[in-house]
């Protein structure tokens, strides 16, 4: 992918900016600005896991606004008419061509309350530990490359990727910090 140039918008089919005007507690009058998505009421993250062995799938995506790869889970956007378990299971076909099962379903979450109106719901979906995945069917913006590693080597697998340059998103980082720390 190649980028041609950069512009500012005020507003887009995907996207617009807000500006909140608001009173705090003591009497101040103040702005904050947000993003929020236009005709979309929330997205999932999708935390694939083998039954047996618990090795995770994550995703290598180029991410046009940061011009490089992330490293993330399958995520998406529920579309109108969808519910959230079918968005999952759509989402984790499209991306990565796994089929699989849900085992639970977050509450509402916040990813950026300071910047983006949006919520998602983690979704860990179970796979079959001989699965085999299907061809993606991913849309011309899509770029994406389908990893499974074990869990003993999560710390590994990101290190090897801040090297060549991509950036590890933060709910893949946070699992790792948890796994190691809690």
């Amino acid at each position: 992918m190649n980028i041609l140039k950069t512009v500012d918008l005020e507003e887009s089919p995907w996207i617009r900016p807000r500006r909140v005007v608001y009173e705090n507690d003591e009497g101040q009058v103040l702005n904050w600005d947000y993003i929020e998505r236009v005709n979309a009421r929330s997205s999932v993250l999708i935390m694939p896991r083998f039954k047996e062995s618990g090795d995770l799938i994550f995703i290598r995506q180029y991410r046009v606004i940061l011009d490089c790869h992330v490293i993330g889970f399958p995520a998406g956007v529920i579309s109108n008419g969808e519910d959230i378990e079918m968005c999952a299971l759509r989402e984790l076909e499209e991306e990565t061509g796994y089929k699989g099962s849900i085992v639970q379903i977050s509450p509402e979450l916040t990813l950026n309350s300071a910047l983006i109106k949006e919520t998602a719901h983690c979704v860990v979906v179970e796979l079959e530990e001989d699965a085999t995945p299907q061809e993606q069917e991913l849309e011309p913006s899509e770029k994406i490359e389908v990893h499974r590693v074990k869990k003993d080597q999560l710390g590994a697998f990101f290190e090897q990727a801040g090297a060549r340059g991509d950036i590890v998103g933060a709910g893949p980082w946070y699992m790792l910090m948890a796994c190691q720390y809690l």
